[in-house]
C-alpha cells in the first residue's frame, strides 16, 4: 500500500478524532465544494471542537491537502505486472481513476493555494508529491534490475513525464485522464525511458 502521511504538527493525534476529522472534511468537501468549506463546518460535522483541528493544521488548505494524500492512497497499490509498461498502466489507471472524481477539484484547489504560499507548496511536496514520484521511481529501478530498462535510465525524468502530463490536463482540461490515457502515457514513458539513454 502507498505510504501514508504522518503527524507534522502539534500534540500526538488521537487516531479515533484524527478519522473523524478527515472523514468530515471529505463529506463537507462532497457537499459544499473547497471554496465553501471552513474549519468551523468541518469541526462541527467531526463533532469536535476548531481548536483540535488547528492544533493539528494550520488550516484548510494542509488539511485538505492531508485529505487527498489519505484517499490517493486508499485507492491506488503498487501493482506488479511483469512488466515496466504494464505496472505503470496499472498505476496510472488507478491515479487517474480517483482523480477523475471528488479529487479532481480539490487537486486543482490546492494547485491555486500552494501558488500562493510558500510554506504550503513545501507541504504539497512532502505529503503528496515525493510520495507519488517515489511509487513510480520504484516501478522504474524494478524494471531496471529486471533488465527490462537500460541502467542509464533516469527515474526523474520518467516521473515529469508522467506527472507533467496528468498535472496539464488535471488544470486545463483539455483531455482526458482514461484508461486509454493511462495505456499511453506508460507506453510514452517506457519509449522515453530507452530512447533517452541511446
Amino acid at each position: 500500500m502507498i505510504e501514508q502521511p504522518s503527524a507534522t504538527r502539534g500534540r500526538p493525534r488521537d487516531t479515533k478524532t484524527h478519522g473523524a476529522i478527515l472523514r468530515a472534511a471529505f463529506t463537507v468537501l462532497e457537499c459544499e465544494g473547497y471554496a465553501a468549506a471552513t474549519i468551523e463546518r468541518i469541526a462541527a460535522e467531526a463533532g469536535v471542537a476548531k481548536q483540535t483541528i488547528y492544533r493539528w493544521w494550520k488550516g484548510k488548505a494542509p488539511l485538505f491537502m492531508e485529505v487527498l494524500a489519505h484517499k490517493a492512497g486508499q485507492a491506488i497499490e503498487l501493482p506488479d505486472s511483469g512488466s515496466f509498461k504494464g505496472d505503470l498502466t496499472l498505476l496510472l489507471t488507478g491515479t487517474f481513476a480517483a482523480v477523475s472524481t471528488t479529487l479532481r477539484p480539490l487537486m486543482r484547489a490546492l494547485a491555486a493555494e500552494l501558488l500562493q504560499d510558500d510554506d504550503f507548496a513545501e507541504t504539497v511536496r512532502d505529503v503528496f508529491v515525493r510520495r507519488r514520484r517515489a511509487n513510480v521511481r520504484s516501478l522504474v529501478e524494478k524494471a531496471i534490475g529486471r533488465g527490462e530498462l537500460p541502467v542509464e535510465t533516469d527515474p526523474e525524468l520518467i516521473c515529469d513525464i508522467v506527472f507533467g502530463t496528468m498535472w496539464y490536463r488535471l488544470m486545463f482540461d483539455h483531455s482526458p485522464l482514461d484508461k486509454a490515457a493511462a495505456e499511453q502515457l506508460a507506453a510514452a514513458a517506457n519509449a522515453a525511458a530507452v530512447y533517452a539513454t541511446k
